[in-house]
């Protein structure tokens, strides 16, 4: 009997652990996907570049300004396993690829709704800042995490960027 209970501790609950951690997480991505698809729809009109230019500025409509975002996303258990694994192995890690997209995104739609919420239809000179938080997080059995920082200057341009696509 113990030698089944030894089973079931070493593992039985490790891999129950890592089978809810990666539908929890996977649950989560898709959610806050989902939310970031809903929101980009509201601000898809806003034209975004990273030149440190202005594209066809619209004087006096609006007086530019500066709009920053930063998000903090963890990388979940299951990612994190499986980020641990292919650093044994060698090779991409997709599993932080994703996560750190879904960061960017975030960052970048907060920018630009903050740019819409002031009036202004473009972002220029966009930039995005990427920090390691996590510090020693894979030592110290901690979730890795990421900041990501975005900034750019928003202003009133001449055409929306769906009238720069069919006009």
């Amino acid at each position: 009997m113990s030698h089944l209970l030894l089973f079931l501790v070493y593992f039985v609950v490790p891999l129950l652990l890592l089978v809810i951690a990666f539908f929890g997480g996977n649950a989560i991505a898709l959610n806050h996907n989902k939310r970031l698809e809903a929101r980009q729809q509201l601000v898809d009109h806003i034209r975004i570049t990273d030149l440190k230019g202005y594209i066809r500025p619209q004087p006096g409509r609006c007086t530019p300004g500066l709009f920053c975002a930063e998000i903090t996303l963890g990388i979940d258990h299951f990612r994190g396993f499986l980020g641990k694994l292919k650093n044994i192995l060698g090779g991409e890690v997709k599993s932080y690829e994703k996560t750190l997209d879904r960061a960017r995104r975030e960052a970048i739609l907060q920018v630009m709704e903050q740019a819409h919420a002031a009036g202004m239809n473009a972002v220029t000179n966009l930039r995005l800042e990427f920090v390691d938080i996590s510090g020693n997080a894979n030592r110290a059995k901690k979730a890795a995490m990421v900041t990501i920082m975005a900034y750019g200057t928003g202003y009133c341009s001449e055409q929306d960027a769906r009238d720069a696509i069919t006009g």
